[in-house]
């Protein structure tokens, strides 16, 4: 029967499959209650037991009447303990973890190098099939001695139930999935999550570049030689004191994307993770979050829970406040979820319901991002379930982009749910990299030796790591007792840099769909290892400049410059137009229109007007562009004294993409064939100087070039309308 026997015949079902189990290497429970757990300090259980690892990792679940200890050796652990099992209990308490009898198995998965422990405590999650009538659904839980604890949880018609004998749980899951009644049964495994610690204070390491030997302080990034920027500095930088330690977002250009979008507020991210502070000054809320452990709102995390809190920092805090650093979206909102309490000694205690619960919430509660700083061996179905409702019931049908982290065992074999990437449109699996634009590796040359980012087949990109400036909860709580962290890391730090890359995209367009934004972002990475994917660097390293550019409908440039022409030397304006696609979708020009106004613009003086409708389409991706060259329009005054003032704008069709470039296994939306309209502008300039006057920008909004001085709306009519000559190119 599974659950005896030797190790290959322990499993579940997840996702329709099998899925192996072996007893945990590293994790015992012990059945206490929670008296049973304040009289026994960790540094007894320590004494009392000589092959515990640690007295500091020492988890208690009061829900279920169990305390969980990491061991040197667990087989041996529950052999003695075995051998030592009592049949009662001294009447004044138990003095000793000898008086206590052994708890369930705890089972881990075996084809992962990882320290997540999976204990079945006697809870399952049962769904039926439809059809199924109530009688017969209530005879066989009963026939199998299961009491319902919840109905509709965590997703609609499934049953948590819990055993009421003595019955093995995993056999009883297993029979049920293998019902005729039922579509899919498991246990309700409570897991023992682990992630990568902080290290505590700033570290010196040895870092070599261009064939010399440095002395680099990791919390100084200044110092590192990034070489990230292809383009202008943003016209304004951020005044954050900490931004010039956040050597990530130079690495990804987060600033160059600013120019086109800092994100915008109407945009969320749902930080699902241990909880974030509220009060925090340097991050701003949807409110109410969730908490999926106790099925509420308060998500506040505890004490010691800094996690989640710096993963939001790195989504979306707050630029241009003068405190703290800045996220990728900083303009965005974070929505809180709680789907897990932090372990002694770092790690999550959380179970399958909760974490599915969480995702679905922060669905329903209208978030646009995912962003999931956690992972395990161990598949769920119920999870997986969870993700899929993201994709398909998300933002309207157009589904939530969601970022998961790869895991940080240094190991092929990407995490679970991050796995799921090549099934599930728009999810993305996140690999951490580090200054240099290594895979982080035991031996990449950050310093960091005790980690390394998950590899595989599944990984789509990789982005920053190590030593991350962000938040922690405020005062004496969090990693290092202030309101900010220097040195976060793992796969854990990694993902929000691309949960904000997906807002500020969102932010761009927010009609895309979550394997459009999917697309984008592979499509913009810079390349790191082979061409093309691979199973260190994915598709590369996050660009943010270049997937806001290909989520921009049209580009333009405009180049004005004042020329004297006639007798009287009257001032016109000679002007050359390059519109143009780099986007991911095909767009067609339907009319543009240029015009020049007087020097107050009260009133128009000359106009130029193109008509391209049914004119040449800009396919996608091919940075085809239509020229509007030598333009000439009448201006103001004579070469002693005159002024020119322009303004530009626009009129396009659009036609989003049929299918993703990438292969999926998962369905993706239905073809769109209708043509969307759009209009933008107008975008205006002039000066009064000799010389030429130069923008470019987005056509996709009225949004004007960051350089402009002033951006209004004019609807007057053209004083002077004429025909001119032009040469278009299509090309």
């Amino acid at each position: 029967m599974p659950g005896k026997g030797n190790d290959s015949e322990h499993y579940y079902y997840a996702d329709g499959e099998r899925v192996p189990l072996t007893p945990s290497r590293r994790y015992v429970a012990i059945r206490a209650d929670r008296s049973d757990a304040r009289r026994m300090g960790a540094q007894e259980v320590a004494e009392s037991v000589p092959f515990a690892a640690s007295p500091d990792r020492v988890i208690e679940l009061p829900e279920h009447d169990l305390v969980v200890f990491e061991v040197a050796d667990a087989e041996q652990a529950r052999t003695s303990l075995a051998r030592r099992k009592r049949t009662g209990r001294r009447s004044d308490g138990p003095e000793s973890l000898e008086d206590l009898p052994p708890g369930p198995t705890v089972y881990e998965f075996p084809d992962l190098s990882t320290k997540e422990g999976l204990l079945v405590t006697g809870e399952l999650l049962v769904k039926f099939r439809g059809g199924s009538d109530d009688a017969s659904r209530l005879t066989l839980l009963g026939r199998n001695q299961l009491e319902i604890k919840q109905e509709d949880y965590p997703e609609p018609g499934t049953y948590l139930v819990t055993t009421t004998g003595n019955q093995d749980a995993l056999e009883v899951a297993n029979a049920l999935h293998e019902n005729d009644l039922v579509d899919s049964a498991q246990p309700n495994f409570t897991r023992l999550m682990p992630h990568v610690n902080v290290p505590e204070g700033p570290q010196v390491i040895e870092a070599t570049e261009s064939g010399s030997s440095m002395a680099v302080d990791v919390t100084d990034a200044e110092t590192l030689e990034l070489g990230v920027s292809d383009v202008a500095a943003p016209a304004v930088p951020p005044t954050d004191p900490g931004f010039s330690s956040q050597w990530g977002l130079g690495k990804i250009r987060a600033a160059e994307a600013w120019d086109i979008s800092l994100g915008d507020p109407a945009i969320t991210i749902a930080v699902i993770d241990e909880g974030c502070n509220v009060a925090h000054e340097d991050l701003a809320y949807k409110l109410p979050g969730y908490d999926a452990l106790t099925q509420s709102d308060d998500q506040e995390p505890q004490p010691a829970d800094g996690h989640g809190t710096s993963c939001a920092g790195i989504v979306a805090a707050k630029a241009n406040n003068a405190r703290g650093g800045a996220g990728v979206a900083p303009g965005c909102l974070v929505i809180p979820v709680r789907i897990a309490r932090g372990a002694p000694n770092g790690g999550w205690v959380t179970t399958d319901a909760q974490i599915a619960d969480g995702i679905r919430k922060a669905v329903d509660r209208g978030a646009d991002v995912l962003s999931n700083s956690w992972g395990g061996g161990a598949r769920s179905t119920f999870i997986t379930n969870a993700l899929s409702y993201a994709r398909t019931a998300g933002r309207g049908g157009r589904g939530c982009p969601t970022a998961i982290a790869t895991g940080n065992e240094d190991v092929r074999g990407v995490s679970y749910p991050a796995k799921l990437s090549p099934a599930v449109p728009g999810l993305l699996a996140v690999g951490a990299s580090n200054e240099w634009d290594e895979r982080k590796s035991k031996t990449s040359r950050d310093g960091e030796t005790w980690w390394g980012s998950n590899f595989g087949p599944e990984v789509d990109v990789l982005a920053p790591g190590v030593h991350i400036y962000t938040t922690d909860i405020m005062g004496g709580a969090g990693y290092g007792g202030g309101n900010y962290v220097p040195n976060f890391n793992g796969t854990s730090s990694a993902t929000p840099h691309v949960a904000g890359l997906m807002a500020l995209i969102l932010s761009v367009d927010p009609d895309l769909r979550s394997w459009e934004v999917e697309d984008i972002i592979k499509l913009s990475a810079q390349e790191l290892g082979a061409a093309g994917r691979d199973e260190h660097y994915g598709f590369g390293r996050i660009d943010a400049r270049r997937a806001l550019i290909a989520a921009s409908k049209l580009w333009y440039r405009i180049r004005v410059v004042p020329e004297f022409l006639g007798m009287g030397k009257d001032c016109y304006l000679r002007a050359n137009v390059r519109v143009h696609n780099q986007g991911i979708n095909s767009v067609r020009l339907d009319t543009l229109t240029l015009s020049s106004h007087t020097a107050d613009w009260t009133a128009e003086v000359d106009r130029f007007e193109f008509s391209g409708n049914p004119g040449g389409i800009m396919a996608s991706r091919s940075g085809n562009d239509i020229k509007l060259s030598n333009i000439l329009l009448k201006a103001n005054g004579v070469e002693s004294s005159w002024s020119h003032r322009w303004s530009l704008s626009w009129t396009y069709t659009f036609w989003r993409p049929s299918s993703s470039v990438f292969p999926q296994s998962g369905a993706t939306n239905a073809v769109e064939g209708q043509g969307r309209k759009g209009r933008g502008g107008p975008i205006k300039g002039g000066n009064g100087t000799l010389g030429n006057d130069t923008a470019e920008g987005r056509l996709a909004t009225a949004t004007a070039p960051p350089s402009a001085k002033e951006w209004r709306r004019d609807s007057s009519e053209s004083a002077l309308n004429r025909s001119k000559e032009i040469t278009i190119t299509i090309r």
